[in-house]
């Protein structure tokens, strides 16, 4: 009895561009709701230390992708969607519209958490403005980085420095990425929580020096709604992800290249055969090529009989009378076959 057959699940390339659309959309959402909303409201009815703070993330990660990765992938980041793109995960075409949709989840969140802050808020908390609230999500460079409010100018940080930690850290992020979704598929936690891991560690080791976004839409949804100094750096904050994308994505094409699609494709069309000729009811014979195959069951034992005993012609016994051969004949045919005559001496 054959197994039932199912509907094979789509990759996420596979789904329409639509269906993706709106799951980074989501995905994304959720991402920023989760990981913002800790941090502005963590601070209200409990102490945590920044780096708790920042462990959110990961959670965010981590709901978002098991939610949407096997529609769109799981994005939820514009490095790793070029990152993507550059190892034939989606067309360059849909690169446009899942950053598109990154930042409409992200503004999206970042604005509902902005709209929804109570009035007296950010006095109660020491802050002068709901704006003031969001500049510490927010990277910048120089006195606007995260050393340089922390210390009032005292200690900050230059734009090379920034850009490199930025760089290597996205691209060590989307190389983790792009290589546990490989197999993202519908209820799997493997992967989700592997991406959802990394992207929290290296928001904590990174944070001190570039604000740990390492998303370029994470970064523009902090920069739209901080203090005005915030905008002027987010060039620096799309740049340098790209970058450490690009550079994690060109590596992955080298040593670890996706599968041919061809060889994809014979998979998804010869593993259910294979599956289907193995079925449990009939048990498997290995023949030899010089053997012949024997059929089995009742009607192979009926078939093998009849081919061992072939019917006798009644007729062509009865007719044919062996007293009928004289001497002559069988020593003329013994004669003809090279043989000696029986009963006569050897002349030599």
């Amino acid at each position: 009895m054959s197994a039932p057959e199912t509907t094979p699940e789509l990759a996420p390339a596979e789904r329409p561009l639509l269906s993706r659309f709106g799951a980074e959309i989501l995905g994304t959402f959720i991402l920023v709701l989760i990981g913002f909303g800790a941090t502005l409201y963590a601070g209200v009815t409990s102490t945590p230390d920044d780096g708790a703070k920042l462990l959110a993330w990961g959670a965010g990660a981590i709901a978002a992708i098991a939610i949407i990765g096997h529609v769109s992938g799981g994005h939820l980041n514009p490095a790793v969607s070029l990152g993507a793109a550059i190892t034939g995960r989606i067309s360059w075409a849909d690169l446009l519209p899942y950053w598109v949709a990154q930042l409409i989840g992200g503004v999206g969140a970042a604005a509902l958490l902005f709209v929804t802050v109570p009035t007296a808020l950010p006095a109660a908390v020491g802050q002068a403005s709901t704006r003031s609230m969001f500049t510490p999500l927010a990277g910048g460079v120089g006195e606007n980085s995260v050393l340089g409010r922390l210390s009032d100018g005292a200690v900050s940080t230059d734009i090379v420095p920034t850009l490199l930690i930025s760089a290597i850290a996205t691209a060590l992020f989307v190389a983790i990425a792009l290589a546990a979704g490989r197999n993202l598929r519908r209820g799997a936690l493997g992967a989700p929580v592997v991406i959802g891991l990394a992207y929290a560690g290296l928001s904590v080791a990174t944070y001190t020096l570039t604000g740990g976004a390492l998303n370029p839409a994470r970064a523009a949804a902090a920069a739209i709604f901080a203090e005005n100094g915030a905008l002027g750096d987010l060039w620096l904050f799309w740049v340098a992800p790209l970058l450490g994308a690009a550079l994690a994505a060109m590596l992955f094409t080298v040593f670890a290249p996706e599968p041919l699609a061809a060889d994809a494709e014979w998979d998804d069309e010869n593993g259910d055969e294979d599956d289907d000729l193995l079925s449990d009811d009939e048990p498997v014979e290995v023949i030899a090529d010089d053997e012949t195959v024997e059929p089995t069951g009742a009607e192979g034992a009926e078939e093998s009989s009849d081919a061992q005993a072939p019917e006798r012609d009644d007729a062509f016994t009865e007719d044919f009378d062996v007293a009928t051969l004289d001497d002559a004949d069988l020593t003329s045919t013994q004669e003809d076959e090279g043989e000696e005559p029986e009963g006569e001496p050897k002349q030599s």
